[in-house]
């Protein structure tokens, strides 16, 4: 009887721990950025201001337990698109507005646009982690982000996911790049 209990026990246990992941691929932006998401994605597209440009954000989403990924694209107005200064400053307000989401001043020196960052704040009802990476192109800007908090990631599959990630087949801006490989 004592091994009876014991195996059930293991067996809820491990139910427990042992989410199931229909993982689904996602192609976004224009020049071939893909990556993978742990469920069916949702997708919302929202109008983003940055200094006279409207840039629509098209976020795709889903959830592995408490955890959040997304996977973002912006197309670039010709006007942004045709300035290399301009989207050299979108990449940086795309870095520091992660730190904003997540209730955090952003430090002086940003993470270089392109490199995988991390981000502990705060939410109302608790500590939470913020990782993300953002690229802006000629064309596009691109950012995937990972939510949760700090306990839930180890259970999640963020590994997956970034490892799944793959950007756009041409980085180049006009003259150089904005946010490397």
């Amino acid at each position: 009887m004592t091994r009876i209990l014991t195996v059930l026990t293991c067996a809820l246990l491990l139910a427990g721990c042992s989410p199931q992941f229909d993982w689904r691929p996602v192609a976004f932006g224009r020049q071939g950025a893909a990556g993978v998401l742990p469920d069916k994605p949702q997708t919302q597209t929202r109008q983003i201001r940055f200094e006279s440009h409207d840039l629509p954000l098209t976020m795709h989403s889903a959830r592995a337990g408490s955890v959040l990924f997304a996977l973002g694209e912006a197309p670039l107005e010709a006007k942004l698109a045709n300035d290399p200064a301009a989207r050299e400053r979108l990449a940086s307000w795309a870095v520091a507005a992660i730190y904003h989401n997540a209730g955090v001043e952003p430090p002086a020196m940003l993470p270089d646009p392109g490199t995988r960052f991390t981000v502990d704040g705060r939410s109302p009802k608790g500590p939470l982690r913020f990782e993300a990476q953002v690229r802006v192109t000629a064309s596009e800007w691109l950012e995937a982000v990972v939510i949760g908090a700090p306990e839930d990631f180890a259970r999640a599959p963020v590994g997956d996911f970034w490892l799944s990630l793959r950007w756009s087949a041409s980085p180049q801006t006009a003259d150089r790049p904005v946010s490397p490989q």
